[in-house]
C-alpha cells in the first residue's frame, strides 16, 4: 500500500498556487485534493482486499479466575490485634508472548459461485407520526442533539438520548453473495463513493459530547448499523467500515458458509470472548447487540489494516458518559459497634443498561473508571460524617464493616450464569455482589474519603485489596514498591484491616494497582 501518502503531501504546497487567490479557492483546493487522497486510499485498499484471504483458526476464551470462587461468604469475628503475617506478592507476569504460528498449507477461501440475484431487504414501514400530545407537566424525553437534516436519517434513542443521523442511501449497498474477498472488495468501493461523512461527523461529535468510551462507541456504530442494514452479516461489514474510517485497527473475517465476524484489539485483556491472533495482537470477536461469542470458528480475514485505522480500543480511565437520567435509589444499612447506620445511594438505570454490554476486562479497569457525582453526592457525605474524627484504622474498619454486610452476596455466576466484574455504580443497582465487585468499591471509598492508596490483591479464586497506611501496618501486609500496605478484605465478613483468611496466608496474590 506504498503511495498512500504522496497525495497528501502535495497539500502541503497548495497554498503557494493560490497564494494570489481567495481563501475560499485555497480551501476548495486542499479539500479537492484531500478527497482525492481518501478515494485513493479506498481504491488501494480495494485492491488490497481482493488478495487472497487466509484461514485462521479461533482462541478459546481465556478465563478471568482460575477457580470457582466461594460459594458462602465466609465469616470471623474481629480482632483487636490481627496476627502479623506477611504477605509475599506474586512477581510481575512477564508479558505474554504469543507463539507464531507454524506455517501451514494456505487454505484458499470458498470460490465464489455465480452470484445469485439480490433481493434488497424489504424497507420497514415507517411508523405513522402522532400529533404531540399537550404538555402534562412529565419530564419529556431528551431533545436530539442535532435536528433531523434534510433528506434520510435515523431517529434512535441511545440508552435514553435522542439522536438523528443523517446518512447517504448509497451507505446500504448489499454485498453480493457469496461472501468472498473480491465481493467484499467491491462492497468496499460502493460504499466508500458514498457520502458517509455526514454520518461518520455525527457518530463522533455524539461520542465526544456524551463523553463515550471507545467500547461506548462501538456501540453506538453497532445501533446505527443495525438500523440501516436487516441481515446481520451486512450490518457487521457496515460497522466494519464506519469503525475503520473512524481509525479504529477493525477486522472483517468471514466463516465458509459466509457469517461475517467484527474484530477488534484492545489495550486490556478481554475474558470469555473468543479471538484470533494476526502479527501477536489479539484482535476479540465483537458482538455488542447479542451474547458475547465464545465461537472458535476458522475465519477468513487479510493481513494488514487501513493506513489510518491503528488504535485499539481502549478501556483505561473512562469518563462517566452523559446519558439520560433514570433514578434508581437504594438503602444500604450495617452496624458497627453496636451503631445502626443507614447510607442512602443512588444510581442511574441507563448507566447500567449501557455497562452490561461491556466485556469483562482486567481490575485496574474498573477502579479506574470515573464514578458518576450522583454517587459521589449520596453515599461520600453520609460516609464521612460517620467516620469523621476516628482515626485510619478505625475509619477502615467502619468501611470495611459497611461494604461487608450492607451488600448480600451471591457469585456472578449464581446471579448471572457467568461471570460478571461491577464498576462502582453496579454494586448499588444489582442485589449480589462477589469479591471483586466490593473490592472494586471499597477501593473507591478508601481512596476517596481517606485519601489512602490501595491495591488490589487477586488470587486465583478471589480478590481483597491492601491500603498503605504510612508508617503503620496492621496484621497481614506486604511490601509493594517500597510501600508497606495492610491486608483489607471487604468480603470476609466482621473481618478488620489486617486480617487475612486462613486459606490465603500462604497465597502469593497478584497486585494489581487501581488507578484512581
Amino acid at each position: 500500500m506504498k503511495g498512500f501518502l504522496a497525495i497528501a503531501v502535495s497539500c502541503v504546497f497548495a497554498f503557494q498556487a493560490y497564494a494570489a487567490g481567495s481563501f475560499d479557492d485555497y480551501k476548495k483546493s486542499v479539500m479537492g485534493e484531500y478527497k482525492s487522497y481518501l478515494d485513493e486510499m479506498d481504491r488501494q485498499f480495494s485492491a488490497f482486499l481482493k488478495q487472497q484471504w487466509k484461514e485462521y483458526k479461533g482462541q478459546k476464551p481465556v478465563k478471568q479466575f482460575d477457580e470457582p470462587k466461594p460459594v458462602v461468604q465466609p465469616e470471623t469475628k474481629p480482632v483487636a490485634k490481627p496476627e502479623p503475617v506477611k504477605i509475599i506478592a506474586k512477581p510481575a507476569p512477564a508479558p505474554v508472548v504469543i507463539p507464531a504460528p507454524k506455517p501451514e498449507p494456505v487454505k484458499e477461501q470458498p470460490k465464489a459461485e455465480t452470484p445469485k440475484p439480490v433481493v434488497k431487504p424489504r424497507e420497514e414501514p415507517a411508523e405513522p407520526k402522532e400529533p404531540q400530545p399537550a404538555f402534562t407537566g412529565e419530564i419529556p424525553e431528551p431533545k436530539p442533539f442535532y435536528a433531523p437534516t434534510e433528506g434520510d436519517s435515523v431517529d434512535m434513542t441511545f440508552f435514553g438520548v435522542s439522536l438523528s443521523i443523517p446518512y447517504d442511501k448509497k451507505i446500504k449497498a448489499n454485498v453480493q453473495k457469496p461472501v468472498s474477498s473480491d465481493n467484499v472488495a467491491k462492497w468496499w468501493e460502493a460504499v466508500a463513493s458514498a457520502d458517509y461523512n455526514k454520518s461518520l461527523a455525527v457518530l463522533q461529535k455524539t461520542a465526544k459530547e456524551t463523553d463515550l468510551s471507545d467500547w461506548g462507541y462501538v456501540m453506538l456504530v453497532d445501533r446505527f448499523t443495525s438500523k440501516l442494514m436487516f441481515e446481520a452479516s451486512e450490518q457487521k461489514m457496515l460497522a466494519w467500515f464506519f469503525l475503520v474510517k473512524s481509525g479504529y485497527n477493525a477486522k472483517l473475517g468471514y466463516t465458509k458458509s459466509g457469517v461475517t465476524k467484527l474484530m477488534l484489539p484492545a489495550d486490556s485483556s478481554l475474558y470469555d470472548i473468543s479471538f484470533y491472533t494476526f502479527d501477536s495482537k489479539r484482535f476479540y470477536l465483537v458482538n455488542t447487540l447479542e451474547k458475547i461469542s465464545t465461537s472458535t470458528d476458522a475465519l477468513y480475514t487479510y493481513k494488514g489494516n487501513y493506513p489510518t485505522a491503528t488504535k485499539a480500543v481502549s478501556f483505561v480511565n473512562m469518563k462517566q458518559p452523559k446519558l439520560s437520567f433514570a433514578r434508581f435509589d437504594r438503602d444500604l444499612s450495617f452496624e458497627y459497634d453496636k451503631n445502626k447506620y443507614t447510607v442512602k445511594a443512588v444510581a442511574n438505570k441507563y448507566d447500567i443498561a449501557y455497562l452490561t454490554s461491556f466485556p469483562q476486562t482486567d481490575l485496574p479497569i474498573y477502579t479506574s473508571a470515573s464514578v458518576p457525582q450522583w454517587v459521589d453526592k449520596t453515599i461520600l457525605p453520609t460516609l464521612a460524617g460517620i467516620i469523621q474524627g476516628k482515626s485510619t484504622e478505625e475509619s477502615i474498619n467502619i468501611l470495611l464493616r459497611f461494604v461487608q454486610t450492607a451488600f448480600d452476596y451471591k457469585t456472578d455466576d449464581q446471579q448471572f450464569g457467568k461471570e460478571k466484574s461491577f464498576y462502582a455504580e453496579e454494586i448499588i443497582y444489582y442485589p449480589y455482589s462477589d469479591c471483586e465487585d466490593r473490592s472494586v468499591f471499597f477501593a473507591y471509598l478508601v481512596e476517596k474519603l481517606l485519601k489512602k492508596d490501595v491495591v488490589m490483591l487477586n488470587y486465583p479464586d478471589h480478590v481483597a485489596t491492601a491500603v498503605d497506611m504510612g508508617d503503620k501496618t496492621v496484621g497481614a501486609y506486604l511490601t509493594y514498591k517500597g510501600k508497606k500496605y495492610s491486608v483489607a478484605d471487604p468480603t470476609y465478613i466482621n473481618a478488620t484491616v489486617g486480617m487475612v483468611m486462613p486459606q490465603y496466608k500462604s497465597v502469593s496474590p497478584e497486585i494489581e494497582e487501581t488507578g484512581i
